[in-house]
């Protein structure tokens, strides 16, 4: 169900707790809804109210008890969204996101901060009411959450009931399956599902047919004859944790001609640490500090394309749109810093805009061509992890493209970043990637 209107809030101290008051043009829409009988459901909690009209209220105005507001996490002077239901209407959505929390009153959810805040102020200018939140803050008891609402750039921390809606962005706590459950329990729904992993990742993908020609042969390592035998099929591969982000701890191992030995090169603290082995024993003992207590997967190496000796792949954002239907949001080649074996941008890469950076290797029209098969695999991508996870509003896609002009896909993340785009100064793309998140979370719940 579309939101059909949106109504201006105003507190009213004088009016009793229990009484709505409507400006005229909206009691007239609710008119089939006897006085005694409204119910006003806001996220997962709901409310009867009594409904009276003030003929001195301007159009589309509605005035509240301001005790009952703040403990429904509302704010006077604002718009919100209204939705029909048969029994009465609905407020909202509620849209909480789940961050990791750190004790700082400026940015209380670190680097993700500014994400968060400009999630906030798209949700608000839609009529949402949208808050950031610690996993640990949610009560079930009284089924509603404590979080974080920024007004200006100010946080303020504010009583909720539990969402229509969460948008996970967290490492922890919420993304566990026992919380989760109990959320879904009580009707929230989740914009993403947990991650899987890069090895459950691959095998979802590997199910559909049509994305064989584009995954590097990839396999989990249970025993150093498993990295051997890739060694001795592609002689050169890349090591990747399998629960790992931004590039961190990710290994290149080349095996050298007429088994001469191993080079080997990975990034910890900012530093390229590169070094040779003169046997798979000595490489698994020279790599034991970020080989133990991790699990890897082996992946052949692509061929990617260079410029100026650094490596480039790109970053593909795909979410939904207000239809609850896949769209490109953007697409941005990453380019790592010298000698780097990644293009991660938190590594310090950089960026450059996709049709570009490929006209630098490729004539127009195998440009075009290029440009085809990335928006193919990006959204067939995205479809088949939808069919093996159930629903997800975004992902982030890495993409490669080869000296050869073909494309394969690296990973798919669910928690994508979008620093990408400004580093561009693309601050259109970029914000209307942080509004897209927003829109579904509508969808999701029938607004």
């Amino acid at each position: 169900m579309q939101a059909d209107a949106h109504i201006r809030l105003i507190g009213n101290a004088r009016l009793p707790v229990d009484t709505l008051a409507f400006s005229e043009d909206c009691s007239s829409r609710l008119a089939k809804f006897a006085a005694e009988n409204l119910v006003l459901y806001l996220g997962q909690s709901h409310a009867g109210f009594k409904l009276v009209t003030d003929p001195g209220l301007s159009a589309g105005t509605v005035k509240m008890n301001p005790t009952l507001m703040h403990s429904y996490g509302l704010h006077s002077n604002l718009s919100y969204a209204i939705a029909h239901q048969r029994k009465g209407i609905r407020l909202g959505p509620y849209i909480g996101i789940s961050a990791n929390f750190q004790p700082d009153k400026n940015k209380p959810f670190g680097k993700q901060s500014l994400f968060i805040r400009q999630l906030i102020e798209q949700a608000q200018s839609m009529g949402a009411i949208c808050f950031a939140f610690r996993p640990q803050d949610v009560n079930f008891g009284q089924a509603s959450i404590k979080g974080y609402t920024c007004q200006g750039y100010q946080w303020k921390k504010r009583l909720y009931p539990l969402p229509d809606v969460i948008y996970p962005r967290c490492h922890s706590g919420i993304t566990q399956q026992a919380m989760r459950q109990k959320l879904s329990n009580r009707g929230v729904r989740f914009l993403n599902p947990p991650g899987i992993g890069k090895w459950g990742t691959y095998k979802a993908l590997r199910f559909n047919s049509r994305l064989h020609d584009y995954l590097p042969y990839t396999c989990p390592i249970n025993h150093p004859a498993d990295l051997k035998a890739m060694l001795n099929k592609y002689s050169c591969v890349y090591l990747k944790p399998i629960t790992g982000s931004q590039g961190k701890n990710i290994i290149r191992i080349n095996h050298q001609p007429r088994g001469s030995g191993y080079e080997y090169q990975y990034r910890i603290q900012q530093r390229q640490i590169h070094g040779t082995a003169a046997s798979l024993e000595k490489l698994v003992q020279d790599l034991r500090c970020l080989l133990n207590n991790r699990r890897y997967l082996v992946q052949q190496q692509i061929d990617l394309l260079h410029l100026d000796g650094c490596i480039m792949d790109l970053r593909v954002m795909v979410q939904k749109n207000r239809s609850g239907s896949w769209i490109i949001t953007g697409k941005v080649f990453r380019i790592g810093e010298p000698g780097s074996i990644t293009s991660n941008i938190s590594g310090g890469g950089r960026a450059g805009k996709a049709q570009q950076m490929l006209e630098i290797f490729f004539a127009p029209t195998k440009v075009r061509e290029i440009l085809v098969q990335i928006d193919f695999l990006a959204l067939e991508t995205a479809r088949t992890m939808e069919t093996r996870l159930g629903p997800i509003g975004e992902l982030g896609i890495d993409i490669g493209v080869d000296k050869n002009a073909m494309v394969w896909l690296i990973e798919a993340n669910l928690k994508p970043a979008r620093s990408i785009f400004n580093l561009l100064e693309d601050y259109e793309t970029r914000i209307l990637s942080v509004r897209r998140p927003i829109e579904y979370a509508f969808f999701m719940a029938g607004f």
